[in-house]
């Protein structure tokens, strides 16, 4: 059963599905879609055009879908998507996107955006993304699925951090990040594979070795970047983390933090 506190403010036209409960001093505008089993807390504000998936969990004081943090004219046509058993916590703050972007920001299945970070206008987020507290991520930056970012780290906007990558804290990150790679510092570099999150996640000791000679080749060989791919390319082996590397790499539009 659905249940909106009796301090909490829901507009008619907000939809909030079976089992969704709203806490104190909440604010839920016109736009917004709540799927059911989600929990809300006190003093969250929910306002343009966002729909949030099932059982999702968001804390006190979070703001969801507000206007972009740009200076052109702003649109109330643009969304944000939130998808399932999604946790946002104290504080953090998700902006919906803008017109001159891809006019939604978007969150994948089951991320973890912990207190006083922030998405920003146009981002896109894979599944299982944990954004530690503090963090922020500018307008239209791309993070794949289980990719993590380190507290107070801070993400140029346009970068790509690829999938099962991990950013340490407090980086400064303003060129991609590719996909298994750990990085950290102001600005950021590469310094190793992420190993315990590959094992964690269940992928081979074989594509291990793999994206290790891969990573040898790219970034303590002399060849340049287009060199070292085709070595990759011929003497690594084929199998879908080398190929996504390779590609990451290949249709980077910032360059890679080397």
């Amino acid at each position: 059963m659905t249940h909106v506190h009796p301090w909490a403010v829901a507009a008619p036209e907000a939809k909030l599905g079976s089992d969704v409960s709203v806490g104190a001093f909440s604010v839920i505008g016109p736009g917004v879609v709540v799927g059911r089993g989600t929990s809300i807390g006190s003093h969250v504000i929910i306002d343009g055009i966002v729909e949030i998936g099932e059982r999702c969990r968001i804390s006190s004081h979070v703001v969801l879908g507000a206007p972009p943090q740009i200076l052109e004219d702003q649109s109330e046509t643009t969304r944000l998507v939130i998808g399932d058993e999604t946790v946002i916590r104290e504080y953090a703050s998700v902006h919906r996107g803008s017109l001159k972007g891809r006019g939604t920001t978007m969150l994948g299945q089951r991320n973890y955006i912990m207190a006083y970070a922030h998405v920003g206008h146009d981002c896109v987020l894979g599944d299982d993304v944990i954004v530690s507290s503090q963090a922020g991520l500018a307008g239209h930056v791309e993070v794949e699925e289980r990719a993590v970012i380190g507290g107070q780290a801070g993400i140029h906007q346009f970068v790509r951090i690829g999938k099962y990558a991990m950013v340490g804290a407090c980086s400064a990150v303003s060129q991609d990040i590719p996909p298994f790679m750990m990085a950290n510092g102001d600005r950021a570099r590469c310094y190793g594979l992420n190993t315990v999150g590959l094992r964690r996640n269940g992928v081979s000791e074989q594509t291990v070795r793999r994206l290790k000679q891969a990573y040898r080749l790219i970034f303590h060989s002399k060849l340049n970047t287009s060199q070292a791919l085709e070595r990759v390319a011929t003497e690594v082996g084929s199998c879908p983390e080398v190929e996504h590397l390779i590609h990451f790499i290949k249709t980077s539009s910032r360059g890679i933090a080397r």
